[in-house]
């Protein structure tokens, strides 16, 4: 009880570590409705990632465990442990000396008072003592303690546990069924969905070849109208040109001109006999 005041674990506390932190961090509930299983999961999970987060000191403060026996002592009160620190320093009788002296030195101080009461405390233990460490009470003892013990350990914890795990199991199983018969559901809504995706990708697909075919009968119409423009324009020019050479050319040069030519032939003609 005294160990829980010492020094340390009064600061841990002051400065909001420990259990006392735990508490103060779990968020306050403003109604009063019925608190859900996963509620319930949720806060615990929160609760062990603040009380066994990094800021946890495990090293000086590890979590309390209750051991299976208890230490072992000595005239079945004393922790073995004490004997063991003052054996190095005062020896065998050092400790049994050290508990004499202490109870002489308070009585004679008069703050343990020897009246009529007095000698109910060693007969006390003494009887403990003597139940303990006999050889048919104390076994007997210890094994009816340990009955008890266990009778208690039965209905407190493992009797709720094994309800609670035999009524998540019954649970569990009926919410695989449920899910297996849900299967089917799943299967069907998943072959519709690809139906629409399918009939969804042939809209698409048909409506990309409209959009190209009226795309390409729109090009090969500019193209038709680029075409027939150029022709035009280029039979324009020439019947221009023509007509303006024509209209240009006197019957005295048209004369000339086919006198020329005639003379130009005949100079071909006496090339190619002498040749």
């Amino acid at each position: 009880m005294l160990s829980a005041f010492r020094s340390s674990a009064l600061k841990s506390v002051i400065s909001g570590q420990g259990a006392f932190k735990v508490l103060a961090v779990v968020p306050a509930r403003q109604n009063h409705h019925a608190i859900t299983k996963q509620e319930r999961i949720e806060t615990w999970d929160y609760v062990n990632s603040v009380y066994f987060g990094p800021e946890r000191d495990m090293k000086n403060f590890p979590n309390p465990t209750q051991p299976a026996t208890h230490e072992p002592v000595r005239l079945g009160i004393v922790p073995q442990s004490w004997f063991d620190f003052m054996y190095p320093k005062t020896g065998v009788t050092g400790p049994y000396i050290l508990g004499g002296g202490l109870a002489l030195w308070m009585m004679s101080k008069e703050i343990m008072v020897v009246d009529h009461y007095f000698w109910e405390i060693p007969s006390f233990w003494i009887m403990i003592y003597i139940l303990c460490k006999h050889q048919k009470v104390g076994p007997q003892l210890t094994k009816w303690v340990a009955e008890k013990y266990e009778a208690r350990k039965h209905v407190m914890f493992t009797r709720p546990i094994n309800m609670m795990k035999t009524a998540e199991t019954s649970n569990i199983a009926r919410l695989d069924r449920l899910i297996e018969e849900t299967e089917t559901v799943k299967h069907v809504h998943q072959a519709k969905k690809e139906g629409v995706e399918f009939q969804l990708e042939a809209a698409y697909r048909q409506r990309l070849q409209t959009a190209y075919q009226e795309v390409k009968k729109r090009l090969d119409y500019e193209v038709e109208k680029s075409n027939t423009k150029r022709r035009f324009e280029q039979d324009h020019m020439v019947n221009w040109i023509v007509s303006n050479v024509t209209k240009s050319i006197t019957p005295q040069q048209e004369k000339e001109s086919i006198q020329v030519c005639i003379n130009t032939l005949k100079n071909l003609a006496a090339k190619q006999q002498a040749a």
